[in-house]
């Protein structure tokens, strides 16, 4: 990637500190690269290229608490954290490409370890020292600025805004000369212009009374912006944090990554199957087999295979990524064959008790039938699936689809619930009903909706009234923490650009995940 932040790294000051970065968990990263013999995307869901992750996301996390004040909103919070998370994958991938990339010599051999350690030495005091101090103080100061963005915007225009430097012999001449820049927050110039405005950037943004200063010439302030930033590295910094409620630039070069999609899913902790099924009897197999569930597809026909394949991939990503959910999902299929698979255990049941032995298998049939309606677990008009925690001791608690809503009439239906605004943007496909279910699954596993931090983010989205909730979520997440949680969650996993309420749930989940479950040195998140 070249010198990544070359000519825009400042002199460390006296009393300056550098983040405190463990480096044996890129060595043991790296280590593993060598021993593979190369590197690919799969290896980012290596306990070792997890564990990674989890350093420089742990140091990025210390540099938002610097900068965020305590009273600012969960929701910022969580959404800064979301993208140090999502950088801090990005930044292992690519330090880890380069190591993959230099396991070879001129003539195309594998370099010995020794030769191959001394590169990676290189690599790391590069990405895991130059660069992370870099990046760890423009988390601080984009992170205080996205605070203040915040208060601004609930201001207005009520006040004006002036662009400050630190007024010393460590200003870049670059941005000296917008020093003093004065508009009001709903001038463009805030959208490409709020601070930082390159690595290391300590300038600020204030809020001053109307008609202390003269405001600046609108096009002419602009213009010092562009022609201060007019290199390639610079114009990367023409975003506003605060807006964008990320910590780093969107077009950093780390988010240009190979084969994107694949990449992200990797640094989620997740690896997709290859789906050879033609047939509803192989698709069931299928979810045995990938993951080790019972399955019935009963309703489906081999002409909805591509929902069938999305019910799978919803299932596969949260048995990878929250493998302890196996424990209680143990059912992953229809509704139609839920039901069918319930009567016919209790039918065995009542086959195998001495007691019925008189009596007829029509009989019995009938009876089991009769004794799992019972239960209410049957299809209805009115939902589409459900997570159903009965009949554990059977191995058939879990997630189903109700046919009924089959084929194109659960696409329309979804569609129109998106626009309505029943539920979130993005979450107009069947992966998303089901991901949905398996948030209340992840919900019962953390003790989500109970849990301190979870209450302290919903409450105060809550006080703010149902529309609120309703614009910046759905009218479903408001019906109690339950749903709340469900659908932030669906969103956070289907919206190509989640919103901060569906980002929260999601940034908290993946904390408290690894809190609770992942052990020490594995953990994709050290927070």
């Amino acid at each position: 990637m070249g010198d990544l932040y070359s000519g825009d790294l400042l002199q460390l000051a006296e009393g300056d500190k550098r983040p405190d970065f463990d480096d044996t968990a890129f060595f043991d990263a790296a280590d593993m690269v060598y021993h593979a013999g190369g590197f690919d995307n799969a290896q980012m869901n290596t306990p070792e290229a997890r564990r990674l992750i989890g350093e420089t996301l742990k140091q990025l996390v210390t540099g938002i608490s610097s900068g965020l004040p305590h009273e600012v909103p969960e929701t910022v919070r969580y959404a800064l954290e979301n993208n140090a998370f999502i950088f801090s994958g990005l930044k292992a991938f690519h330090s880890l490409r380069e190591v993959g990339l230099s396991l070879l010599d001129e003539k195309g051999n594998i370099k010995s370890f020794e030769a191959f350690h001394q590169d990676a030495v290189k690599v790391n005091n590069r990405y895991n020292h130059n660069y992370l101090y870099a990046e760890y103080n423009h988390a601080v100061g984009a992170s205080l600025m996205a605070a203040r963005w915040h208060r601004f915007e609930a201001d207005g225009d009520k006040y004006d805004l002036q662009y400050r430097t630190a007024e010393d012999d460590r200003v870049r001449e670059d941005h000296a000369i917008l020093n003093g820049t004065t508009l009001p927050p709903s001038d463009p110039f805030w959208g490409k212009y709020l601070p930082p405005n390159g690595w290391n950037c300590r300038c600020t943004a204030v809020q001053v009374r109307k008609g202390k200063y003269p405001l600046s010439d609108p096009e002419l302030s602009m213009k010092r912006g562009d022609n201060c930033t007019e290199t390639a590295k610079q114009q990367i910094f023409r975003f506003n944090p605060g807006k964008e409620l990320a910590l780093f630039p969107p077009k950093h070069p780390y988010y240009k990554g190979p084969k994107a999609e694949a990449l992200k899913q990797a640094i989620d902790g997740y690896t997709p199957a290859e789906w050879p099924p033609k047939t509803i009897a192989e698709a069931e197999q299928f979810f045995r087999d990938k993951l080790g569930v019972n399955c019935s597809l009963k309703g489906f026909t081999s002409k909805q295979m591509a929902q069938i394949e999305a019910i799978f991939r919803s299932a596969e990503k949260h048995f990878q990524c929250y493998p302890e959910l196996k424990e209680t999902t143990q059912y992953v299929g229809t509704i139609q064959g839920r039901v069918e698979l319930l009567v016919e255990r209790k039918f065995k049941e009542l086959k195998e008790d001495p007691r019925y032995e008189s009596l007829g298998d029509d009989y019995l049939m009938e009876y089991a039938k009769k004794f799992i309606k019972s239960y209410k677990v049957g299809p209805s008009k009115n939902v589409y699936a459900y997570s159903h925690g009965a009949f554990s001791e059977w191995g058939l608690a879990g997630i189903a689809f109700n046919t009924m809503w089959k084929g194109e009439k659960i696409d329309d239906s979804l569609a129109s619930d998106v626009k309505s605004k029943w539920h979130p943007p993005g979450t107009g496909t069947l992966k998303a009903v089901f991901d949905h279910e398996l948030g209340h699954e992840i919900d019962r596993l953390l003790g989500l909706r109970t849990h301190a931090d979870f209450l302290k983010m919903y409450n105060e989205e809550r006080a703010k009234g149902k529309e609120h909730i309703v614009e910046n979520l759905s009218t479903y997440g408001h019906k109690n923490a339950a749903e709340f949680i469900a659908e932030a969650w669906s969103e956070y996993l289907n919206n190509e650009k989640p919103r901060p309420i569906a980002v929260a749930v999601g940034t908290l989940i993946r904390k408290l995940y690894a809190k609770k479950h992942q052990a020490s040195g594995a953990s994709s998140e050290s927070t």
